[in-house]
């Protein structure tokens, strides 16, 4: 271990703590509970694709804003979807630009509850977009609308299960061809496994910890 990774392990911890407590104030400020994480099989509920490996993370406010602002479009023609809403910090930032709607979906009980809740509770002086869904879906067999679209996801799912769905959201443009714009979140080797064997995929823009997509009708 070099010198510089082991200072960066022993500040690991602080940086955590920091960023705790950036997320509880963001959260007392909003009077929502977005933060935590929480390991899927610690929940109880039953689905096939419920995943021990995967849990909920709260995505930063400004990482998340940030990726908004990428979107070349015009806001309020489009439907903007989060696969995987978890606790729904995504729906209420996003709430701050002006779509047509906003859509989140998410597979455990529990989680979709607390995001229902969070989204009667919240308040901004931001907020531009108050017509918001939280649906408890999977998303495997979740249909997307006819209407243009941004879908947003921060690392939900496992590759299959990525794959599945992107096959779906294929099979939806070529019935309904719109266009539609993909921010995915998460480690660029993972980005790369999910959309480098997919070249209808075009990828816009990609920056440290997001990559835009447009699909190529």
């Amino acid at each position: 271990m070099t010198v510089g990774a082991g200072v960066r392990s022993l500040l690991k911890p602080a940086f955590k703590a920091v960023n705790n407590a950036r997320c509880r104030v963001w959260d007392l400020t909003h009077r929502v509970d977005t933060c935590g994480e929480i390991p899927l099989n610690s929940l109880d509920f039953e689905s096939k694709n419920k995943d021990p490996g995967l849990e909920y993370q709260s995505h930063h406010p400004e990482i998340i804003r940030s990726s908004l602002l990428m979107l070349p479009i015009p806001h309020e023609d489009y439907t903007f979807v989060d696969f995987g809403c978890g606790k729904g910090r995504v729906l209420l930032i996003a709430s701050g630009f002006k779509f047509r709607k906003i859509v989140g979906l998410e597979l455990a009980p529990q989680l979709a509850d607390i995001a229902k809740r969070n989204v009667e509770r919240y308040r901004s002086s931001d907020q531009k977009c108050f017509d918001i869904e939280v649906m408890t879906a999977d998303a495997t067999n979740y249909e997307l609308g006819p209407d243009p679209q941004v879908l947003y996801f921060f690392s939900p799912f496992t590759l299959r299960l990525m794959s599945q769905i992107l096959e779906n959201i294929e099979a939806s443009v070529r019935r309904s061809p719109r266009d539609l714009l993909i921010l995915f979140s998460g480690m660029m080797a993972k980005r790369d496994n999910c959309f480098g064997p997919r070249p209808q995929f075009e990828r816009l823009r990609r920056d440290r910890y997001v990559d835009l997509y447009r699909y190529r009708s």
